[in-house]
């Protein structure tokens, strides 16, 4: 055979593994385990954490999702957005059903807390009617939606004993957030500096303040608005990761971005990204295992 003949057969198997291997990827569940300390809660609380759902379906009807998530009996459930598909230039309303489902799932056994990732944004901004039928179904079956406003869940409500407040909080924010970098290396949309406070009010800082924002980006602001954990996804932990480097490239094709997944700090600020568990857009799952955060967060003092 001629030589470019042999590198053309090699080049084709090895997209065909990479493809196969992707196929597979995208139908696996990770558990990623987290641990916080603070002075601010006397209890241990544990939390599990989805994002960027994109009305994937792992098991029949997401029973396996369901499984993985009741094996870890967490006190609490926290959606951080885009768990349905939204296209920018969607003509039809999108589907609903996958994520709705996952809910009712869900709300018979945990707390649940929705907050808004930018496809739940667009799809209000350019569906209204299907917006207000699919927050309706979810306020109907017990979910608590949040969108740029705060929760308060009371731990003796989820713990026995004695009690602490977590403040729950949801921002969502406006598209150009989530505009692409251009070029890819560019830089990011800059906020305002009171943005947060203006559309959340500002935290009790004596208390544990979660913050569930979409976007990893905006971590610094985060921080200086009050919050001590930040939750967010949106970048699919960077569709293809390298090992010692990271993700390779987000959805809106930026490039080596370090907040793709995992964890970050800033101050006394913890942030948490999940690779999510779904995909869009760029179909593809390589060393990016879908992700559920289960996060536990302990007084100080416990050991």
């Amino acid at each position: 055979m001629h030589p470019a003949g042999i590198i053309t057969a090699v080049l084709i198997i090895i997209a065909a593994l990479l493809f196969w291997r992707s196929q597979w990827e995208k139908k696996q569940l990770s558990v990623e385990q987290y641990e916080l300390r603070t002075a601010k809660l006397r209890k241990k609380v544990r939390l599990v954490f989805l994002s960027d759902l994109h009305d994937a379906s792992f098991g029949e009807r997401n029973q396996a999702l369901f499984r993985r998530i009741a094996e870890l009996s967490p006190d609490a459930v926290l959606v951080g957005g885009d768990m349905i598909t939204c296209g920018k230039r969607a003509q039809q309303p999108p589907r609903t059903e996958v994520c709705l489902h996952l809910m009712a799932l869900l709300t018979r056994r945990f707390p649940v807390y929705y907050a808004e990732g930018n496809h739940e944004n667009r799809m209000r901004r350019n569906f209204p009617d299907a917006y207000r039928i699919f927050t309706d179904h979810l306020l109907q079956m017990g979910v608590e939606y949040i969108r740029n406003g705060q929760e308060i869940f009371d731990t003796e409500d989820l713990i026995e004993d004695e009690a602490d407040d977590l403040n729950l909080y949801g921002v969502s924010m406006e598209q150009r957030y989530f505009d692409a970098l251009r070029p890819g290396f560019g830089r990011k949309e800059q906020m305002p500096k009171h943005y947060l406070s203006e559309r959340l009010g500002k935290p009790d800082r004596q208390q544990f303040n979660i913050l569930l924002m979409h976007s990893p980006l905006y971590l610094r602001e985060a921080a200086a608005w009050g919050a001590d954990l930040v939750l967010a996804g949106h970048f699919h932990g960077g569709t293809i990761r390298l090992p010692f480097i990271g993700g390779l490239m987000t959805p809106q094709f930026q490039f080596l971005l370090p907040e793709c997944a995992g964890r970050f700090q800033e101050g006394s600020t913890e942030m948490i990204v999940s690779r999510g568990l779904g995909t869009h857009s760029i179909r593809i799952r390589l060393n990016d295992l879908p992700e559920i955060s289960c996060i536990d967060i302990l007084p100080e003092e416990q050991k």
